[in-house]
């Protein structure tokens, strides 16, 4: 509930500086300072990145605001599951269980397991899709960053802009009012624009990213032991284990590994890359 109410908040606050600000200046100058600074980022942002990514951004930004907190639990819970209709049932009705897997990346593993690939070109296979997935969220938190750069530096072209505006017109007392507010405004709104709107989106797709990355990094290694006929409740204490009590609700799930505690090589090595990245 908190993390739905501050954003909310955020906006009112950034809103009422905006409008604070617009109150003690002209309609046109805050035009002026505005176009300044946003066409000239989204400018050297499109030159930079394919078109393609925007659209990715807002995606993954939308998805960040509008989904819950990754049920980690939930997630294990269908790999065993799934493992037990394979170990009991065989592989013909596991066939008939996929097209009820919502989960995209879960799915196809399990397609992989009917089709009866083997276990080296599974892991791989899914390793590429996980690769390819971070490649895109890193784009995303480049160009987010690239804007957070951007914004304040071309804050400081309109400071530049307006003061070249005020030395221009050192006789007309009006322009020379209009040159200051258009130096002070560009700069106000560059500093907003980035520290109040671009960083905390960067944060929240920051950590969206790492909750996607375990939730990924689980399905790989669960589907590896899936196609590898282990017990399913050996999968859920070892997965449990495996990315500890911070996303995991039973407290006692410890006492339940029975001595195994092997580590899961294909989990720690992407939770590996993905921390060691980010």
């Amino acid at each position: 509930m908190i993390q739905k109410i501050l954003p909310v908040f955020g906006i009112f606050i950034f809103v009422l500086l905006s409008g604070t600000v617009s109150e003690l200046s002209s309609i046109s100058v805050n035009i002026k300072s505005n176009l300044i600074v946003l066409t000239g980022t989204l400018v050297c942002c499109c030159i930079s990145y394919p078109p393609k990514l925007f659209s990715e951004l807002f995606a993954s930004i939308r998805q960040a605001f509008s989904t819950d907190k990754k049920d980690f639990n939930g997630i294990i819970n269908e790999i065993e599951a799934l493992s037990v209709i394979r170990r009991s049932q065989g592989i013909v009705e596991l066939d008939k269980k996929t097209n009820q897997i919502e989960n995209e990346f879960l799915r196809m593993g399990i397609e992989m397991v009917v089709d009866g690939y083997d276990r080296y070109t599974i892991f791989k296979t899914l390793e590429r899709r996980y690769d390819n997935f971070l490649g895109t969220r890193r784009s995303q938190a480049d160009l987010i960053n690239t804007m957070i750069k951007l914004l304040p530096v071309f804050g400081f072209v309109g400071t530049i802009i307006g003061l070249i505006n005020v030395l221009n017109n050192m006789g007309t007392p009006a322009l020379i009012g209009k040159g200051v507010a258009t130096a002070l405004l560009t700069t106000f709104y560059g500093l907003l624009y980035a520290n109040l709107l671009c960083l905390p989106l960067g944060k929240k797709l920051t950590e969206k990213t790492k909750q996607d990355s375990i939730e990924l990094a689980l399905i790989i290694e669960g589907v590896l032991d899936i196609a590898d006929k282990v017990n399913s409740k050996l999968i859920g204490y070892r997965l449990r284990y495996c990315i500890g009590e911070l996303y995991q609700e039973d407290p006692s799930f410890e006492t339940k590994l029975n001595g195994s505690q092997e580590g899961l090589p294909a989990l720690k090595l992407a939770l590996k890359k993905q921390f060691s990245r980010g």
